[in-house]
């Protein structure tokens, strides 16, 4: 079997604390390269149909796939800073923590993200979309040279 060149993560977009992680993740230097595509998007039902909607899901470049908790360790793997961390997650000490953890974390995503004010920009433009923007009244009005001093 070759070894893992590329991994993608497929995220939930529409969720603050998600997309702060994914941002994370962007953030660090990476051992395997991590490419993001948000989960349920046409993109990753067309790449990945066979990953379900709405769970972190991670894809490697050799046909691996992982959810949930052994996605968010594969992601730990594939950083340089981390890689030990996912060993010792994975290990018989701290594996079933780490699953209680991420399920506890995943469940109540929701409500962290709007505790903690991490708002997903798919929220933000939500939001935003239903902001009643006033027309700007100069529109409207002829447009006039404004006074000044007559030759």
């Amino acid at each position: 079997m070759r070894p893992v060149g590329r991994l993608w993560v497929a995220y939930d977009a529409t969720c603050g604390l998600c997309t702060g992680v994914k941002d994370w993740l962007g953030r660090q230097a990476a051992l395997v390269p991590l490419e993001f595509v948000m989960a349920g998007s046409e993109e990753a039902r067309r790449r990945f149909p066979q990953v379900p909607a709405g769970e972190l899901a991670v894809i490697s470049d050799t046909g691996e796939v992982w959810l949930g908790n052994g996605a968010w360790i594969v992601c730990l793997w594939a950083l340089r800073d981390f890689r030990t961390w996912s060993v010792r997650l994975s290990g018989p000490a701290l594996k079933l923590l780490a699953r209680e953890a991420f399920s506890v974390l995943s469940a109540n995503r929701a409500g962290l993200s709007s505790m903690l004010g991490m708002a997903s920009d798919l929220e933000i433009e939500q939001r935003l979309r239903k902001v009643m923007i006033p027309r700007c009244e100069s529109e409207s009005q002829p447009t006039q040279s404004p006074p000044g001093p007559r030759d």
